[in-house]
């Protein structure tokens, strides 16, 4: 979770270096004085930006190398730009030209609306903004079949009565049952996301706990979502307000498939990921609920597609006939519905060394590979995981 506009500066600069691209002192000093100069147009936007209102962090008047920009989502590079009337004289259109092709080299994207375009229109300036978060979000694919953002690593933690549970290897923890810790120490790693799950809410019937949350949201620089025990919208709207990036639902989406739709629609499909739990059964792989322990009648592809419909954002499958054997990804099952979706897909489910990784992002085109134990005991390492991938010329965000 990327912090609110108004936190410190200097913190930001040691916790999340790479947001600032190498700003200059002098860079920070006047982006703070432009925070305190907000313009009326300014004010209009960021009033529609701020709280993740589209789905993702926003930071206003943010350094970036040699310059500074009015609005920025570090965690899709994408900058947004407003022009009053001086940016029509020549010796400024020049200069913008000339920015604008330097933050592009550094792989960010920048669009550009005039002060008369936002306040004559403003639902069309959202409307091209929710475009290209859709466009960075979910770019097509180039040839090979792996998408053009960088691929995801994600560990994942479960959760029981507010701890962890499974075991924990790494080095100088206080304690290895405390979310925050780990989750802070993964973040350290280079993980690129984290999924924390409540085994306890379905099973006993419990809800996620909001102040573990927001623990985890003051100490966290990388998105994070929270599944478990998420049956109506009050659920998600806590866990999102205590600061999770995204939520996740599994059994009661199930159970109810409107909920995929209503969450959809009041919070953005951004927000929304459908965890899987698949079995193969009979010649056919079969979705199963509560942990594994109840099987239903639906097939795994037909579920998916029916949630992808209803709005889901993003699909967490977990393939349990390989979940656990360190044989590696299900990766024949998840290239199969990789090809009939539009989503992103994380596969979960058989890591158990790095060629595995590997294997799975360069076979099935998954955006993400989530798992627990091999990270947990420290069988892999993140940094060692990313250099691998690289070799394979895999894209990964550098930590």
């Amino acid at each position: 979770m990327y912090p609110e506009a108004d936190d410190d500066f200097e913190l930001l600069r040691l916790e999340e270096p790479s947001m600032f691209y190498g700003a200059s002192n002098l860079i920070f000093e006047n982006a703070k004085a432009l925070r305190n100069r907000v313009t009326e147009s300014e004010s209009l936007l960021w009033e529609q930006l701020k709280g993740k209102q589209l789905g993702l962090k926003f930071r206003r008047q943010h350094p970036i190398a040699f310059y500074i920009a009015d609005f920025y989502c570090h965690e899709i590079k994408l900058l947004i730009e407003l022009d009053g009337g001086i940016h029509n004289e020549p010796e400024v259109l020049v200069n913008d030209i000339e920015r604008q092709k330097n933050l592009e080299d550094l792989g960010i994207t920048v669009i550009r609306f005039t002060n008369n375009q936002l306040h004559n229109n403003l639902n069309a300036v959202l409307d091209k903004i929710k475009e290209a978060i859709q466009a960075k979000q979910f770019a097509a694919p180039p040839s090979g079949g792996l998408r053009g953002l960088s691929k995801r690593i994600i560990p994942c933690l479960d959760v029981k009565d507010g701890r962890t549970v499974k075991g924990i290897n790494f080095v100088d923890l206080r304690d290895a049952g405390d979310p925050v810790e780990l989750a802070a120490q993964y973040a350290k790693q280079g993980a690129d996301e984290l999924v924390f799950l409540d085994i306890t809410a379905t099973h006993e019937r419990r809800k996620t706990m909001i102040e573990m949350v927001k623990s985890v949201a003051r100490q966290l620089n990388i998105p994070f979502t929270i599944g478990g025990g998420i049956t109506e919208i009050a659920d998600a709207e806590a866990l999102l307000n205590a600061g999770a990036d995204k939520i996740s639902i599994n059994s009661a989406a199930v159970k109810n498939p409107q909920l995929i739709e209503d969450l959809a629609k009041t919070f953005g499909v951004q927000f929304v990921v459908l965890a899987v739990d698949t079995k193969y059964i009979d010649g056919k792989n079969i979705v199963h609920l509560n942990g594994g322990r109840m099987i239903t009648e639906l097939e795994t592809e037909t579920w998916i597609k029916r949630a992808e419909d209803l709005g889901a954002g993003e699909i967490l499958l977990t393939s349990m006939d390989h979940d656990g054997t360190k044989a590696g990804f299900d990766c024949g099952l998840l290239a199969k519905i990789n090809k009939t979706i539009n989503i992103p897909i994380i596969a979960s489910g058989g890591a158990g060394k790095t060629e595995h990784f590997t294997e799975v992002f360069q076979k099935a085109g998954v955006d993400a590979a989530l798992a627990a134990s091999v990270f947990h005991y420290g069988e892999i390492l993140i940094p060692d995981l990313k250099q691998e991938l690289r070799r394979n010329s895999i894209p990964v965000r550098n930590p």
